[in-house]
């Protein structure tokens, strides 16, 4: 039985911790796990919980995905770049959202 190599281990445990946080923060509402949110914000916890869970677990899906690939496969060097680089998207589109968020009027 092959061994995956250390790096794709590592890819594979940060996606798996990604994941949990992802979901913590999605499904159970668990802001206080958010760096720098308290709470009392314009924008009603669900909302935030919403967003930023579903991005923390599009991250984390997609650290498990690469980590999956390298385990399997030798993914070139430049590929853990890209994934970074679309890391840093994913949390501008993130903090994007969150700083030109408008409630819809009922």
């Amino acid at each position: 039985m092959p061994v995956p190599e250390s790096t794709a281990v590592e890819w594979l445990a940060a996606g798996g911790i990604v994941t949990v946080g992802g979901v913590l923060v999605r499904f159970l509402g668990w802001t206080f796990l958010l760096a720098g949110y308290d709470g009392q914000s314009a924008i009603p916890d669900d909302v935030v919980a919403e967003m930023a869970g579903n991005t923390i677990l599009r991250v984390g899906i997609a650290v498990l995905a690469f980590g999956g690939l390298a385990s399997v496969t030798d993914v070139p060097s430049s590929l853990g770049p890209l994934v970074g680089l679309a890391i840093l998207v994913a949390v501008g589109r993130l903090l994007y959202k969150l700083n030109t968020y408008e409630p819809t009027g009922a």
